[in-house]
């Protein structure tokens, strides 16, 4: 009777550890859809501006894209990130209410971002550059949505009885919105910087309805615990660190970008935007397979003894960018057919930059694991470090290199960069495994 009793729990319990796998299998499948629809979105409309903006105008959108990626890293540290830990954890009793506090820092901060963009467009304006103005306009018109979409997105990942699917149904909302979008704007004849960051504002705020629908955020009646000041104070306390990081992230992965039209020119901002859309899925697999790789090395650092770990990870990090060195490498042997079919000849004379962009990203995929696996073992401290190293790299040998030898130079000071935040980044690693 005992022994039968037994067999039936332990099949229970197997049964019970396969529904368990099955589950976080269809978590896991989900997030990586929801990851690709909405960067591909973001990589559906670069390819589709290269392609119809005159370079002038696709150049002032890229250099507005890099000015709104480092203020939304900021965005990111204080409230987003933050939000993935207390959400899950402090606050998953009171979420709703939590959530509702969150949106209102959103609201916020997304006022003060917006109108920084709205003055700094106001002054390229008095200043004559009348084409950079307009995309800081529209940007700072559509950023409080486009940062609205990145929040609500997240929110979906940090209660653990929700599933990513609801993510998926807010990224592929705002993908239809910017692919029908697009498409009229292009048929009517008025598409613009100005008008292709309306849409993306658009595509951003209808996106996160659904989710808000769902999440159903209180916005009213904060009584008892938690407290807004008992949120900002957890969010400050953990996000300072995050924000560092992410300022010296941002300035390693912008910074350089906006440079380059105030020694080149926006055509060559263009030219090497356009280049770059060539490895954006690239960076698409790799947000994808963060979300799986950063439990996987935790637990990893757990079971294993710290060299073993730091081994694993290093194999780990040489199998992707093994992988993306072979992406890079046919690309290069396809270059110059397949850009002037994708930009209809506008950036031809730019095939250079393909191979130095595929070193380049190989390098970043080096840095992003070694990262993960710093983040697995709680040193989260210390990453600003390994952002600051590529980040003053990238600015100090760009700009001298650029004005050698122009695109080429600005991409040789990136690749750098990246080289050289690697290896700082495996000796950190190796620090904490000794």
């Amino acid at each position: 009777m005992l022994d039968f009793r037994t067999k039936n729990m332990n099949r229970l319990n197997v049964w019970r550890q396969l529904a368990y796998a099955r589950e976080w299998t269809f978590k896991g499948i989900f997030a990586v859809i929801d990851q690709a629809l909405f960067s591909g979105s973001n990589f559906i409309v670069n390819i589709l501006l290269a392609r119809w903006l005159p370079p002038e105008e696709y150049g002032a959108f890229v250099v507005a894209l890099s000015v709104f990626y480092l203020l939304a890293g900021f965005h990111t540290a204080v409230l987003t990130e933050p939000m993935m830990v207390f959400g899950a954890g402090k606050y998953r009793e009171q979420f709703q209410k939590y959530f509702g506090m969150v949106i209102w820092g959103h609201w916020g901060l997304s006022i003060i971002i917006a109108l920084g963009l709205g003055v700094t467009a106001w002054v390229f304006s008095r200043a004559g550059s009348a084409t950079i103005a307009d995309s800081l306009f529209g940007l700072a018109i559509a950023s409080p949505f486009l940062l609205l979409i990145w929040l609500t997105r997240r929110a979906c990942y940090a209660q653990l009885h929700l599933h990513p699917a609801l993510a998926v149904v807010g990224s592929g909302l705002n993908l239809l919105i910017i692919l029908v979008g697009s498409f009229f704007l292009w048929c009517e004849g008025i598409i613009s910087p100005f008008s292709g960051f309306l849409l993306l504002g658009a595509a951003g705020g209808l996106g996160s309805l659904p989710i808000l629908g769902r999440l159903k955020p209180q916005v009213t009646g904060y009584v008892r615990n938690p407290t807004p000041s008992m949120v900002f104070t957890d969010h400050w306390g953990y996000g300072r660190w995050i924000m560092l990081e992410g300022i010296f992230y941002s300035l390693s992965a912008q910074l350089w970008l906006i440079l380059v039209p105030v020694f080149l020119g926006l055509r060559v901002s263009a030219a090497l935007a356009a280049i770059w859309n060539l490895y954006r899925p690239v960076s698409l697999f790799m947000q994808a397979i963060g979300l799986i790789l950063l439990p996987t090395f935790a637990n990893w650092n757990r079971r294993m003894q710290k060299n073993e770990f730091r081994i694993r990870t290093l194999k780990i990090a040489i199998l992707f960018a093994c992988a993306v060195g072979l992406y890079g490498f046919i690309l290069t042997i396809i270059a110059e057919p397949f850009l002037h079919f994708l930009y209809h000849g506008k950036y031809d004379q730019y095939q250079i930059l393909v191979p130095l962009y595929g070193a380049a990203t190989t390098f970043v995929v080096l840095v992003q694991n070694f990262i993960v696996a710093i983040k697995a073992s709680m040193m989260v401290s210390r990453l600003f470090i390994i952002w600051g190293v590529a980040a003053a790299t990238c600015v100090f040998v760009s700009v001298p290199l650029m004005l050698i030898l122009g695109a080429t130079g600005a991409v040789t000071g990136y690749l750098l960069g990246y080289a050289l935040a690697s290896v700082v980044a495996y000796r950190m690693l190796g620090s904490i495994s000794s």
